[in-house]
């Protein structure tokens, strides 16, 4: 261990006095800082917008007029997806998953309006953030480093020197390795450093237990993975005759599994499982609706059992001597059949999500980046799970809304008053308004987010190939010091 450790510190007086410490760290600090700049100042600028938008609608909303409770459900309702608190640090599907989503009576509409779909060419591509800063740029400057420390010896003959003055080949990796990890911390303190300051002095983002707990499990993971791709370089170094050989092999292992592998698995995904076209999920979806009936005709035959069980429970004969208004009855069970309806088509087009997340994990075994990159997503809160937890919560609220306006319609109009005066809609207004004030008591919207543990029980897969990997890098490693061929090489 001493051996390994004084080799590891040789490397790092070389790489200072050489320069190149000074030269890679201007590099990241330049890329780390540019990321860190644009992706907090986008992701305050997207919350902040949001939430005025928000805010706008709610204060809408509630300033109705006196209306009939079911024109206020199809007036509508807008939320807006309130970025991840760590969405700055790595943008995931954010940036495609819409922002926005109406809310109204008998429908569940997707979410629309992507920053990505709204923006440039460059923009769809993908930002520059401070993961992809760490899980692509970062490795090849770990691959130069480590691919030419030990065939550099080689090459200048120094290595049995180092066996012969009792240093024993595995200290000799070992050593290097750490020596690897030495010059990317030395490489990476001054960027790390100044996005840290700039975090705490400039931004405007806080971190609550969670985040803050998911922000020290992004670092432990960058840490194993780095290690992992030094360690990966080592053995590579370890196992080749020269430094040109050594590099052109880690090249080709970072394109294949670093740029091939990432950009060939989503298309595999989403050939394997296509997802139907919006057009052809909404038509599914109204040709169960029309199957289930016209909630806004009282006299349908689809309702004919409705009509009877409620006339049954109240004892009465007849619609009119019943003391609440049968159509707002009606307009609740359409509801309830209408959001069954589409949740049931839902499900399956987030089926059909989990199974292209299933293809990932899959090449997530054959990539490290594949393997980050999915969690890292999951621990900052932009990864499919999240997005479907705020499409659900925004459903949720809108069948509580809705709802709670046709228990308004039930109890608060009269069903003598409940009619149009004439045959067009322009006699809409002759239907019996209620009082504004009802427009306050309704619930507010508070999207919700899930928690650390949920984030996980979630997303377990891609962390634990995360570990693996950094486990087969270390295995590796292992190996290559107990075999002699590399040694007498």
């Amino acid at each position: 261990m001493n051996s390994a450790l004084r080799i590891a510190r040789h490397e790092l007086r070389l790489a200072w006095r050489s320069g190149l410490v000074w030269v890679l760290a201007a590099a990241a600090t330049a890329l780390m800082l540019a990321a860190t700049m644009i992706g907090t100042q986008r992701h305050q600028a997207t919350r902040q917008q949001r939430d005025a938008y928000q805010a706008t609608v709610a204060s809408q909303f509630r300033d109705q007029p006196d209306r009939h409770p079911h024109r206020v459900a199809h007036y509508g309702f807008l939320v807006f997806r309130p970025p991840s608190p760590l969405g700055f640090f790595d943008s995931g599907l954010e940036d495609h998953a819409g922002s926005t989503i109406f809310l109204e009576a008998h429908r569940q509409n997707g979410a629309t309006f992507s920053d990505a779909s709204q923006s440039d060419g460059l923009r769809r591509v993908g930002d520059l953030t401070m993961a992809v800063v760490l899980q692509v740029f970062v490795p090849v400057l770990v691959f130069g480093v480590a691919g030419t420390l030990v065939t550099r010896e080689r090459e200048a003959g120094t290595l049995p020197l180092l066996l012969c003055q009792g240093a024993s080949w595995p200290a000799i990796l070992w050593g290097k390795w750490l020596g690897a990890l030495g010059i990317t911390a030395l490489v990476l303190l001054p960027s790390t450093a100044l996005a840290a300051a700039w975090l705490a002095l400039v931004s405007d983002i806080t971190f609550d237990g969670d985040t803050a707990a998911r922000a020290a499990m992004l670092a432990i993971l960058h840490a194993a993975y780095l290690a992992a791709c030094a360690a990966i370089a080592i053995v590579v170094s370890a196992r080749q005759s020269t430094s040109r050989g050594a590099v052109s092999a880690l090249l080709a292992t970072w394109v294949l599994l670093w740029i091939v592998v990432p950009r060939l698995a989503p298309m595999v995904a989403a050939s394997l499982h296509p997802v139907p076209p919006r057009a052809e999920f909404e038509a599914r979806v109204e040709r169960r609706l029309r199957e289930l009936g016209d909630s806004h005709d009282p006299d349908d035959p689809r309702f004919q059992a409705l009509r009877r069980e409620t006339l049954a429970a109240y004892g009465v004969s007849r619609v009119e001597d019943l003391p609440v208004n049968y159509n707002g009855i009606v307009t609740q069970e359409g509801e309830r059949l209408s959001s069954e309806a589409f949740e049931a088509h839902q499900q399956a087009l987030v089926a059909t999500y989990r199974r292209q997340m299933g293809v990932l994990d899959a090449a997530s075994a054959l990539s490290p980046l594949v393997a980050m990159r999915q969690a890292s997503m999951a621990l900052t809160g932009t990864d499919l799970p999240h997005t479907l937890a705020f499409d659900q919560d925004a459903e949720r609220y809108r069948y509580t809304l809705v709802q709670a306006l046709n228990t308004l319609h039930a109890t608060e109009v009269e069903h003598a008053r409940d009619r149009y005066a004439g045959s067009g809609e322009r006699d809409a207004p002759s239907r019996q308004r209620i009082d504004a004030s009802h427009w306050q008591d309704l619930p507010p919207f508070v999207a919700g987010h899930p928690t650390l543990h949920e984030a996980l029980r979630a997303r377990p897969t891609p962390l634990l190939i995360v570990v693996g990997w950094t486990m087969l890098a270390a295995v590796l490693l292992w190996r290559a010091a107990r075999s002699a061929r590399g040694a007498s090489s």
